[in-house]
């Protein structure tokens, strides 16, 4: 499916996307040097995915659009293992594809699936170590049962050096396994082992990574916690469920189809949850604003101003969802849950199991593969929620598991089917997120249109601002590195910049990264910020969603004398 769609987006673009380029040229490094370098912009380790890009590369040239096409074949990985998992998971095949297709044809995975990211990468290995716990439980023979487990542990240990966080698939996921077999000493002892071989490939690479010049540390422990600092937390996790919530829509809704045969018990379940969920709307209201309790909820990859990134360039990216459509998707996400509420609380008998179907294990054995996992998945994304804020794009790994708790659910209380009126909600979500992936590769397209006309004029590409990616690839052409006080190794590398106060609205973000950037111009949407037109035309380029045609104005940065 993510094949067809490139058919329609044309992912092609020779510049970066949010943090790619910076994984890009480590690619283009491994395949001219054989090495692994490091450039002070990343966190992830990237791993296996680095030779992934390098293998394409050597068999088709270097460029954006090559390496890039890398992550498709993750992403079409991930569908066909996804469905295979959560029938593995006791789900009916159709209601495993109708739950598979709600995740990868989502707006938050879709652009991703056309980028260099290593989200994928690490969805991919989490799926992967899931599918291989539930095989090691449904195994018909001791045999089977000790290489499923070890190739779970092994290849979790290998496929999270791509990011990190993965590998709380061999730390929690493959222990919890052990445990529901724990009454089987050769599988304990084996996969023990096994397992303990893929810690020891954890700490092995965690260690080899932390001794990496301009390899960039990520602290378990913020230095400042503070009731702000909590409070951000709270107010991450409250978006990022609500998210997680509002994507889940095709499988959540069908949960409504109970309301219309509802007894007096699940009426009040139902007024019940409504309040609840109007309580939680107005604190979210009153503490952060409207932006923040509207779907899309987070405002990051997926936002009303379409996906990924919205302010890579000065100015501000025209609105594409507007406020009624923002309520309206509210609205379908809390009847949604409250649909869902109402199944659980109401009381209502269990369907019989689907026949045919893959032997399912038990809410309780799932629950101790998956839960812990979540836990800790979730734990480890507080310390980022603290000091900055977590991504929508990290809560895809907990959507999947949402996913696989809600196909099951429906199948077993409410109808053995998804109805089709699944697979049209799965349609309107796709076709956002394929018109919102077209245009945001045009809107890249335009600002590498806008970048060539100052090019054109014989200047070079450190005197401009033309977005903070394509800062960022310059400032790593020119000096190799990018200038971040997180370097540790070597020492010095990270040289402080000057203090400067810019104007309202032509601000210098990321100029201090980048020192080999001396800006005489800048990309914008606003022709009047800055210092205003800088004499160069504008730049259109047209979308497929409204307002179909947007101009990027090249504006003149204040020298700096002025700033």
């Amino acid at each position: 499916m993510p094949a067809l769609c490139a058919l329609l987006i044309r992912p092609g673009v020779e510049t970066g996307i949010s943090d790619d380029w910076s994984y890009i040229k480590m690619v283009q490094v491994l395949a001219q040097s054989g090495h692994i370098v490091y450039n002070g912009a990343e966190t992830p380790m990237l791993g296996w995915q680095l030779f992934l890009g390098a293998l394409f590369v050597k068999l088709f040239g270097f460029s954006f659009t090559v390496v890039r096409s890398s992550t498709l074949i993750v992403a079409m990985a991930i569908a066909f293992l996804l469905q295979r998992t959560f029938v593995r998971a006791g789900i009916g095949q159709w209601n495993a594809a109708l739950a598979t297709l709600t995740l990868v044809l989502s707006p938050l995975f879709m652009p991703l699936a056309f980028m260099f990211m290593s989200d994928l990468s690490g969805l991919f290995c989490i799926v992967l170590c899931l599918y291989m716990c539930l095989r090691t439980l449904q195994a018909a023979t001791l045999r089977s049962t000790i290489a499923w487990i070890s190739f779970a542990a092994l290849l979790n240990a290998i496929g999270g050096t791509a990011r990190q966080i993965s590998w709380l698939g061999v730390l929690v996921m493959v222990p919890s396994t052990l445990w529901l077999l724990r009454r089987k000493p050769r599988v304990l002892l084996i996969g023990g082992i096994a397992n303990l071989a893929g810690i020891g490939i954890v700490f092995a690479s965690m260690h080899w990574f932390s001794q990496q010049p301009y390899s960039l540390p990520e602290p378990l422990i913020p230095n400042a916690v503070n009731f702000k600092s909590l409070e951000n937390v709270v107010a991450n996790f409250l978006r990022g469920g609500a998210e997680v919530t509002f994507l889940s829509l095709p499988v959540l809704l069908m949960f409504v189809a109970i309301l219309a045969k509802a007894r007096q018990k699940m009426i009040a379940w139902f007024a019940a949850g409504s309040l609840f969920v109007v309580l939680v709307g107005l604190f979210m209201f009153h503490h952060h604003g409207p932006e923040h309790w509207l779907a899309p909820f987070f405002g990051d990859y997926l936002s009303a101003l379409g996906v990924v990134d919205a302010y890579s360039i000065l100015g501000d990216r025209p609105v594409i969802l507007q406020l009624g459509i923002r309520v309206l998707l509210t609205v379908a996400t809390m009847i949604g849950l409250l649909g869902l509420l109402t199944v659980v609380f109401g009381g209502l008998p269990k369907l019989p199991s689907l026949p045919g179907s893959v032997a399912s294990l038990s809410w309780r054995q799932l629950g101790i593969v998956v839960l812990p996992f979540s836990l800790a998945y979730i734990a480890l994304l507080i310390p980022r929620a603290v000091v900055s804020r977590a991504a929508d794009r990290y809560f895809l790994p907990l959507m999947m598991l949402a996913l696989l708790v809600l196909a099951r659910y429906f199948q077993e209380n409410v109808r053995p089917n998804l109805p089709l009126a699944s697979l049209f909600v799965v349609g309107i979500f796709a076709a956002f997120g394929i018109a919102a992936t077209h245009d945001m590769f045009a809107m890249y397209r335009g600002y590498l249109a806008a970048i060539q006309e100052i090019r054109s004029s014989g200047l070079p590409a450190t005197s401009f601002k033309g977005g903070w990616e394509y800062d960022g690839w310059t400032e790593l052409e020119k000096d190799g590195y990018i200038n971040d006080d997180r370097i540790r190794i070597p020492r010095g590398a990270y040289v402080p910049q000057p203090v400067t106060v810019f104007p309202a609205g032509c601000n210098g973000d990321f100029l201090d990264h980048t020192p080999a950037v001396k800006p005489l111009y800048a990309l914008s949407f606003d022709s009047s910020l800055c210092n205003g037109p800088a004499g160069f035309p504008p730049v259109t380029y047209t979308t497929w969603l409204a307002p179909h045609a947007t101009s990027i104005y090249i504006v003149k940065y204040p020298a700096l004398s002025d700033r």
